[in-house]
């Protein structure tokens, strides 16, 4: 009779809930970049873009609840560096950010098999200026080159030795290549080409000035404290990115 009042009692004890999907914080830049970045504030078919269909993918295979926010670069950099958003798509690995965001390394280099694409820069200017680029040095021209604030490319142009005019945004910038206010604008390929779509009056200088992977960086104190979060989104990038970006190609009119 005891034993059946307490079988009778663990019985009515409810189960404990079923634990909630972790939320994971992410940021990412409001300038479109072509496929891998979608602007969805316009007619773009309901396409986020190839990067954020990938994290999605890893996200759901690991049982994880996404809470994404656009922001402009600069913001989406001090959101990450603050601690106000978990993670920031397609961020390419610099020192500087190292010590703020947390990357898949390998010998202590970024691990290319972690990467969501990789992409270039480049310089580009009005067709017709004269100048070129030999891969060390703009030949014809020794001013100022716009970039934005905040990229990556501007420590390469520090490296090369050639000044920049920071500005906020690739099409501030091409207003003012096309204007003549700056000569040469060092830019992402993909970002510009979104911009110039059937344009023809802007060039890019060959070779590029950098190509470098882009990976899904997490802020130093999250990563720490989620280790298992981190852990299971890489591998689910690397696993999922060639058999996602092959099959969403044509969406993408690749």
């Amino acid at each position: 009779m005891r034993l059946f009042f307490l079988l009778s009692l663990i019985l009515l004890v409810p189960a404990p809930p079923a634990a909630a999907a972790e939320t994971l914080r992410l940021v990412i830049s409001d300038q479109a970049g072509m496929p891998y970045l979608t602007d969805t504030d316009k007619a773009d078919g309901g396409l986020p873009g190839l990067a954020v269909e990938l994290v999605q993918l890893a996200a759901q295979a690991c049982d994880i609840t996404l809470k994404i926010d656009r922001l402009p670069s600069l913001r989406s950099l001090q959101a990450l560096r603050n601690g106000t958003e978990d993670a920031m798509l397609l961020l390419s690995y610099n020192p500087e950010r190292a010590v703020y965001a947390h990357y898949p390394l390998r010998d202590g280099q970024p691990d290319g098999r972690y990467r969501l694409a990789t992409l270039s820069y480049s310089f580009f200017v009005q067709r017709g200026s004269g100048i070129s680029w030999d891969g060390k040095q703009l030949l014809g021209y020794d001013g100022k080159v716009g970039t934005d604030l905040g990229w990556s490319v501007v420590r390469d142009l520090a490296q090369l030795g050639i000044p920049v005019e920071n500005a906020v945004g690739v099409e501030t910038n091409l207003a003012k290549l096309r204007k003549g206010r700056i000569r040469v604008y060092a830019a992402q390929n993909i970002l510009v080409d979104t911009y110039l779509k059937n344009s023809d009056d802007i060039v890019a200088l060959s070779p590029p000035i950098a190509t470098r992977d882009y990976f899904l960086p997490f802020n130093r104190l999250y990563a720490q404290y989620h280790p298992q979060v981190v852990h299971c989104l890489w591998q689910q990038i690397a696993s999922q990115r060639e058999p996602l970006y092959r099959q969403r190609a044509r969406a993408y009119g690749l």
